[in-house]
Order: structure tokens, then sequence, then C-alpha cells
């Protein structure tokens, strides 16, 4: 009777033996760290001891930091996200129009930090721009993750409810919303530790209290343990939201637990497309105008609404007027000054060259480990505690370490850039793997299918839209990771020549290349829907 009331429970010895993974995790990566705090990088990496040591006699400067970063991270997060669900709920029976939002909201996670840092300063005060740059991180994560939830579903289910004489709002409550649970919770989950490193780092570029001015204040001290010990602070807070919030939905909606769901679904198009090439091309010019429409004008509102906007942003018309007539001031390494728009294409091109290495360095090993860990559960409760721990370290707290590990090249980037994007990938596969019907994996056994053909014709098939759909998100932020790392560590590349730009408050310059990236990730995300379109139009 027990078991049939409670079909989900679970002994508590196999719970206690779903810890000893992620605790042997944990003891090899303190041996690890132990080894090279007594090796070649002894004078960067404290010793595991001092970390310990420095941490214990902080423990009372934690908690106010702690709380002012939470605070900014909650607020940005419950803005960033309700905005997102709002946006893929309201633009559902408008395809187009939900199509349009998804592309605007690139600009949302494109804009780099050394164009926004200085507008957010001069117009906010307080904990306001730690808010909004940790809305702006979770924004279009949720906003994808939601979309492809809604729109995923069983197309029988929509139209069972449909002849029964359902409407489109009951067709939302009845079968989408469920449906959605599952990849939203995962959006959810990957955007809670984009949060609070979008919190930290608004407070790490100008704030008055919080992990991110403690962070500031232990790197110009030289205080390397204190250092390490805020980084693991925050590690350890980003892994409890992360864990968290499944709990609470398994907790408060248990049918969610159940494996046997459509999330695999592929996503049910309305109505036919025309595939005559003029028409296709007539769509094509019609996506691209509406999107740089969007984006001009919310760039434009974004310069006039906000206060003191003016003194360091630019409008689209004054750097459209720039790169016509504009002279740069920057001191190029030929020693003469150039023309502005071919000096930043030429740097954007080193720029997304070094995107597209971390990029597919991070695509790569991001579906290998997501199969791995969905045939061996074990490698997941080892895998996830170092993903989380990896993403939650703010990229300008460790640039500048993995620049003197790795040198100020390619190397470095590729490091950083492949850990940006390696955790939303793999959260986003890893769901959708084990969302796959129960049936469809006895269908398999029952013909005698090996394990390399469940794999390839089953688990792949099914996650490939949340993968089409990580790809949308982790393009943008491979080229704003590329930016950070040229600005803090390479020296190299449109980041570096943006920072050199904004000390000289050429502000003109700095928009400039906000206009160049926005370009390159709206192109780059044009790419990666042309790629879903035509990988899920064969499986259909």
């Amino acid at each position: 009777m027990t078991a049939t009331a409670r079909p989900f429970a679970r002994p508590l010895a196999a719970r206690l033996r779903d810890l000893v993974p992620p605790l042997l995790t944990v003891l090899v990566l303190a041996v690890a760290w132990q080894v090279m705090a007594t090796g070649a990088f002894g004078s960067l990496v404290p010793k595991p001891a001092e970390v310990l040591g420095q941490m214990r006699d902080d423990a009372d400067y934690y908690g106010p930091n702690v709380s002012v970063t939470m605070a900014s991270a909650l607020q940005g997060y419950l803005w960033g996200n309700g905005i997102a669900i709002a946006l893929a709920l309201c633009t559902l029976p408008f395809p187009r129009v939900q199509a349009l939002f998804e592309r605007v909201a690139v600009g949302a996670i494109a804009l780099p930090l050394i164009a926004v840092a200085p507008l957010l300063a001069i117009a906010f005060r307080g904990s306001m721009p730690s808010v909004i740059l940790a809305a702006q991180a979770v924004v279009f994560t949720t906003l994808v993750a939601a979309i492809l939830g809604l729109t995923g579903v069983d197309r029988t289910s929509v139209d069972v409810v449909r002849a029964s004489g359902g409407s489109e709002w009951t067709v939302i409550r009845r079968v989408r919303l469920p449906a959605a649970i599952p990849s939203l919770v995962a959006g959810l989950q990957v955007a809670a530790p984009g949060a609070i490193l979008g919190a930290i780092i608004g407070e790490y570029m100008g704030g008055s209290e919080g992990l991110g001015v403690a962070m500031v204040q232990a790197q110009g001290a030289f205080d390397i343990p204190r250092a390490w010990g805020l980084a693991i602070v925050t590690s350890l807070l980003a892994a409890a939201a992360f864990l968290a919030l499944p709990l609470v939905v398994r907790t408060a909606l248990p049918w969610t637990r159940s494996m046997d769901t459509v999330l695999g679904a592929r996503a049910a198009r309305l109505g036919r497309r025309d595939t005559r090439p003029l028409a296709r091309v007539r769509r094509a010019v019609l996506s691209v105008a509406a999107t740089v429409g969007g984006v001009v004008l919310g760039w434009w509102l974004l310069v006039l609404v906000v206060p003191g906007g003016s003194a360091v942003a630019r409008g689209p018309w004054e750097v459209g007027r720039y790169f016509l007539n504009g002279d740069t001031q920057l001191v190029t390494a030929s020693g003469e000054a150039e023309d502005p728009l071919p000096y930043m294409l030429s740097s954007l091109l080193r720029t997304i060259g070094d995107a597209g290495v971390g990029f597919l360095v991070g695509l790569v090993l991001a579906v290998a480990m997501a199969v791995v860990a969905h045939e061996f559960p074990v490698i997941e409760r080892v895998l996830m505690p170092i993903s989380i721990a990896l993403r939650s370290i703010p990229i300008v707290a460790a640039m500048p370490l993995l620049a003197l590990m790795f040198g100020r090249g390619i190397a470095a980037v590729t490091v950083l850039i492949a850990v940006m994007t390696f955790f939303p990938i793999l959260v986003n596969v890893l769901l959708a793997m084990r969302a796959v019907p129960r049936s469809a994996g006895d269908l398999l056994n029952a013909v005698g299918a090996k394990r390399r053909h469940h794999i390839t014709k089953l688990l792949i098939p099914y996650a490939l839209p949340a993968l089409l759909a990580s790809v949308k998100i982790a393009l943008p932020l491979s080229i704003g990771a590329a930016m950070v790392a040229e600005w803090l560590a390479t020296g190299y590349g449109l980041g570096a020549s943006m920072t050199v730009a904004a000390t000289l408050s050429d502000y003109d310059f700095v928009w400039g290349g906000v206009a160049i990236v926005l370009l390159a990730s709206l192109m780059a995300y044009r790419l990666a829907g042309a790629l879903e379109d035509a990988a899920i139009g064969r499986l259909e």
C-alpha cells in the first residue's frame, strides 16, 4: 500500500549512495587544488588550508555581502524571468511576432559590458545596476526555454482539445503549460547562476557593497586567499540556486517527475510555408527588416529614456553619422589612424575567430558529456558540481587567472568561452534526453537495438530541439565572452579596442562597436535558427 501511495519514494540508503559521487568529486578537486598550490602555480593558487582558514576568519564578512548580492540577484531573476515568460505566453498565438521578440532579445545578452557599465553607473544608484544586469543575464535564456517548451508539444493533444471546442487559451492551459514545465525548469535552472553572476558583475563594475565589491577589494589588495574564498562562496550560492528549483517544482507539481512526457516532440508549425525561392527571399528580407527595426527602436529608446544616457551613450543615428564622417582616436598597430568601420570589422573578425573556437569546444564537450551522463547517471553526479562551480565564477575575476595559467592567447580565451557555453548546452540536452518516452525505449529494446542505436536513433533526435535552442543561446554568449577575454587579457580584438576607446572617452567608437557586435550576434542567431529549421524539417 505504501509503495502505491508513494511511487517515487526512495530508500534512505539509495539517497545516501547518490551523495557519494559528488563528495568524491569534491575530494578529488581538493587534492588537485593542493597539487597546483604546491607546484608551478603556487604564486597564483593558495593552498586549500589557507583558503579555508581565511573563510573561517571571514565568516562575519560574508553575511552582509551575500545578502546584498542575493537580494539584487533575486530581483533581477524575478524581473527577467517574468518578462521572458510573459513575452512567450502573450506572443504564442502570433508566431512571427514571437520570433521577432526572440531575435530582438538577443541584444539583451549581446550588449558589451564596456558599453553598458558606464551607462548604468550614471543613470542609476544603489543596487539597481546589479538588478538590471541580473535581469539581462536571464531574460534571453528563459525566453528561449519557454518558447521551446510551449511549442514543442504533442500535436495530437492540441488537435483533441481544439476538436472538443477548446479555445487557444484552453490549449495553453491544458496542453502547452504542462508540457512546457520541464523545459522551463531547465531554463530557470540555467538562469539562476546567471542571475547571481550578473549581480556580482554589476557590483564589480561600480557597486558600493556586495560580493563583487569584496572581490575587487581582495584583488586590489592581492589578498588571494580571500578572493578564492569569495569565489567558493559564489559557487556554493549558485549550486544551491540551481539545485533548489527542481526540488520546489517536484514538491509543488509531483506529476512532473514522470519521464513519460512529450518534451521531445517537434514544435508544431502553424500552417505550411511557401517553399518557392522567391517566397523564401521575401520572408528573409521581411525578417531582417523587422529585426533591425526592433533593435534600432529599442536602442534609441534606451538612450532617450535612461537619465543621463546621452553623456556616455550614442543612439543609432549618431553611430551612423560616425561611421560616415568620424575618425577614430585609437592609435592602431601601424601607428596611423584608420577609418572606424574597417578597423572595427577587422577587430571583429579576430573576436569571432576566438568565439568560434571556444564555442565549438564547449558544444562538442557538452553533447558528449550529456550522452555519457544519460547512460551513466553517476557521471552526472560527478560532472554537475564541477560545471556549476565553473559557470558561477565571475568571468571578470576568472579571466586574469586563466591568462596567467594558459597565457594571453587563444588557449585562455577558448577555456573561458567553453566554460560559458558548456553549462547551458549540457543542462538542456541532458533534460531532453531524460524526457524520451519510455515506450520508445522499450520498442528499441524489443527489437534488440544496441546502445549506440538508442543514442543515434532515439536520444539525439529527441534532444535535437533542445540542442539547437541551446546553440541559439550559446552563440551570442560566446561573442560576449570573447570580448571580455580581449578586454581583460589578450589585448587584441574588438573587446580590447573598445576598452581603449572607453579610457579615451571616445563613446562614438564604443557604441559603434556595440552596433557591430549586435549585428554579429543577430547573424549568429539567425544562422542557428536556419540550422534549427533545416534539422527539424528533415525529422518531420
